[in-house]
């Protein structure tokens, strides 16, 4: 990232000319598939070894169906979008919804519909009287290392507390002022407050959130003076009393994995498999949760570019690390001649010392999985060698030292960095884990697997990635704005924090140690489908429309009369998309 330019104007060119996605031919999937039918729960699959059938082909028949149906049941006019919103948010849209449209008619904006995240992150403010609001814009815009965008009258400007010597602050507030100058126009007056930082802040108990939904429910404002019980403390508190996060012990030693096929398991939701409190080893397995016990707040009114699920910040866009087709040379998968699954990176994630539980950390854990030398570890057979048997009794035991070698190419960067180094930290990770020379984007584009993980907060380089047409094995903890809008299993293969199911996953598509019996042809075809994706869902047009409609939501909350602030829709406002 350059400092004479934002990222965004190097990476996205809004005369670009749009266009719906053209549907990456897909590769075909065997006729035995119809009847595949691993149990789906919890928006995992759970493998039935007695199936006949590879549970990955399942999982890719079920995605692509799921994607088309999104498709399918889009809105095409003004009118049926805002019935959709009611619908799904009973109450009408907010002033200037039609502009809003209007933008996604003529930048040929895809899923119209698809903007629940916003919901979810704003619907608690539905109980807070427009002055409260605007009282905590006020306070957070008094913190350090925030920028506040203000537009009033259709113009935006920007105060702040960002160091000017920190040039990534600054890009980052340059970012989010590109984005809302092309539709400042068009917005109510509004502040918005935005956390220059990576992660997020504001975590709010689930009794105060229950508290806040009562009120909406009721139709009434929260008194200012009802406070939150602030004394309370720890993750599990933002969870209901009955989820598994309110009973779960974060310092109990981590299960060994099982090696058991019907205990393997595979992620269907993606969403949902980032939520600690249904997923509490979660805790544990990421450094930015592990060994951080937070203290409730109130419910704050700044917006961060990462959440989790148990933080309450409104998520906006990170503006860095976007890349544009023009920027990244397609190696055609013929020509991706490395067939290991590529990772470098920093020891980022967490800070790393001697009193913290540093090695169950998520980088760390993911380096060590490559770095093992001793071993067997039972893996699902690639396809291609069942030859007709159950999955179970297909499933191999791989020693793993010689099938990591074959089969994993990951290690970390330069030297260990967020350590004590008077501790000892730093020296135990130099000695423990591999630290390895960079890889060139060149090199890396040549892999066809490539893995994507967390670091402080979330990663920048997932829609990078997605642009080398490379099949993407995700992992992440991190709710992102385009989460309602792809698809994992079509555009990339979602994985597990623990990282359980990496081995099988590889394996299905890449062949056992050797090369044999994979599906090389279904990773390209996921690899080019994510290429398009990021080319059709990435663009600069999408991210203007994601915040439009964001900020419209954030102008009527604020607004001194929230009621008035709904849209009203009127046929000469139609505008139709084909």
């Amino acid at each position: 990232m350059g400092r004479s330019a934002t990222p965004l104007a190097r990476a996205a060119r809004l005369t670009e000319a749009a266009h719906a996605p053209r549907r990456v031919p897909r590769a075909p999937l065997p006729d035995e598939v119809r009847g595949a039918a691993h149990t789906v729960s919890g928006g995992m699959l759970h493998v039935d070894p007695d199936s006949p059938v590879h549970p990955i082909y399942q999982l890719i028949r079920d995605a692509r169906a799921a994607w088309d149906a999104k498709f399918a049941r889009q809105s095409t006019t003004l009118r049926q979008a805002t019935d959709e919103y009611v619908r799904r948010y009973r109450r009408a849209p907010p002033i200037g919804f039609d502009k809003w449209w209007h933008y996604v008619v003529d930048n040929r904006v895809q899923l119209p519909d698809e903007y629940d995240q916003i919901d979810r992150d704003l619907h608690l403010f539905h109980a807070l009287h427009p002055n409260d609001i605007i009282g905590r814009v006020a306070k957070a815009a008094r913190e350090p290392d925030t920028f506040v965008l203000k537009v009033r009258r259709g113009l935006v400007r920007t105060t702040g507390s960002v160091n000017s010597s920190d040039w990534l602050h600054g890009a980052r507030r340059d970012g989010q002022l590109e984005l809302i100058r092309p539709i400042a126009r068009h917005l109510p007056d509004l502040t918005a407050v935005y956390t220059v930082h990576d992660t997020p802040f504001n975590f709010v108990s689930h009794a105060h959130k229950a508290e806040l939904l009562d009120h909406i429910e009721d139709d009434e404002y929260l008194d200012r003076d009802d406070l939150p019980d602030v004394t309370l403390r720890g993750w599990a508190q933002a969870c209901s009393r009955a989820s598994p996060l309110r009973t779960y012990d974060a310092d109990a030693e981590l299960p060994e994995p099982s090696h058991a096929t019907a205990d393997k398991t595979f992620i269907v939701d993606h969403k949902a498999s980032m939520n600690p409190c249904t997923h509490p080893e979660l805790v544990r397995l990421h450094g930015f949760l592990s060994g951080k016990v937070p203290v409730a707040q109130e419910l704050s009114a700044k917006f961060a570019i990462s959440k989790t699920f148990l933080h309450a910040d409104v998520l906006g866009i990170p503006p860095e690390m976007v890349a544009h087709k023009d920027n990244v040379t397609l190696v055609p998968w013929e020509r991706k001649v490395h067939e290991r699954l590529l990772w470098r990176g920093a020891n980022t994630g967490m800070y790393y010392s001697s009193d913290l539980a540093w090695r169950d950390s998520h980088r760390v854990r993911l380096v060590q999985l490559a770095d093992e030398a001793e071993g067997r570890a039972s893996v699902l057979s690639p396809p291609g060698l069942m030859r007709g048997r159950s999955v179970g009794a297909a499933t191999q035991e791989q020693d793993v030292g010689s099938a990591n070698t074959a089969r994993f190419d990951m290690a970390f960067v330069d030297a260990p960095i967020q350590c004590d180094d008077g501790d000892g930290t730093c020296a135990e990770i130099a000695a423990e884990y591999p630290y390895r020379q960079r890889v060139s984007r060149e090199e890396a584009d040549a892999h066809k697997y490539v893995v994507d993980v967390d670091g402080n907060a979330w990663s920048a380089r997932f829609q990078r990635l997605l642009m080398s047409g490379s099949l993407v094995f995700k992992s992440t903890i991190m709710p992102e704005w385009y989460n309602d809008r792809i698809q994992p299993w079509v555009h990339y293969v979602p994985v597990k924090l623990d990282y359980s199911d990496l081995r099988d996953a590889l394996a299905f598509f890449a062949g056992d140690e050797h090369g044999e019996g994979g599906r090389d042809d279904l990773a390209e075809n996921i690899g080019m489908a994510g290429r398009e994706w990021a080319e059709t869902f990435y663009r600069k047009q999408d991210m203007i429309a994601y915040v439009f409609r964001l900020y419209l939501e954030w102008a009527r909350l604020q607004a001194p009369n929230r009621r008035a602030m709904a849209f009203k829709y009127d046929p000469a406002m139609e505008a139709v998309r084909t």
